[in-house]
């Protein structure tokens, strides 16, 4: 018989692990997740190998987590979108810029590597696009009911939106039109407000 495999006992120190993830961002989203294998994550944390292992299970965890910091930081956008004190120009406005900002940082290879090495973390990145989907519709609802923006179809406008999203996480297309996801995603909802909005 072989010998039995042992389960190493694991820490996960929510606090450590938080810490960790935080540091180890913006070296994968930068970079990407073939330049960032388990040996220069433990590099970039100061720490042994066994000591990162008593803290995450593989490289596939650690992608998962930081990937889901990352998306949790994008959801901010929703209470900004949701800000009824606020006029929807300005909403608008301001939730665009928040997400353009956090994914200033977000390379074209990473979605690259993302695709090749752990497709079944795209999983993550699609339920991102749900929620902004849904919250989209939402607020293009609530404006045609105000009279702000033009009466067209809010199913329509979600549609354009999820073939955009659509593109927007293909690094291939972004790469061949020489785009990255913030330029591309401040022209398409700058043309996209610019024509939702009444005149006048």
């Amino acid at each position: 018989m072989g010998r039995q495999s042992v389960e190493k006992t694991r820490i996960k120190d929510p606090k450590k692990r938080d810490a960790w993830v935080e540091q180890l961002l913006p070296y994968f989203i930068q970079n990407g997740i073939k330049a960032t294998p388990i040996d220069e994550v433990v590099s970039i944390l100061g720490k042994s190998k066994a000591t990162v292992y008593k803290h995450f299970e593989s490289h596939h965890e650690i992608v998962s987590l930081v990937i889901a910091r990352k998306l949790n930081d994008l959801k901010h956008f929703v209470p900004i979108l949701g800000d009824s004190s606020k006029a929807y120009q300005e909403r608008y406005v301001l939730a665009v810029a928040y997400i353009s900002k956090h994914l200033g940082d977000v390379s074209n290879v990473f979605l690259s590597d993302l695709k090749e090495i752990y497709p079944d973390l795209w999983n993550l990145i699609n339920s991102f696009k749900l929620l902004a989907l849904n919250e989209l519709r939402t607020f293009y609802i609530s404006g045609i009911q105000d009279g702000t923006f033009e009466d067209i179809n809010p199913d329509l406008m979600v549609l354009s939106d999820e073939l955009f999203f659509d593109a927007l996480t293909n690094p291939e297309y972004l790469t061949s039109k020489g785009l990255n996801l913030k330029a591309a995603f401040e022209s398409y909802f700058k043309m996209r407000f610019n024509g939702i909005l009444k005149r006048g």
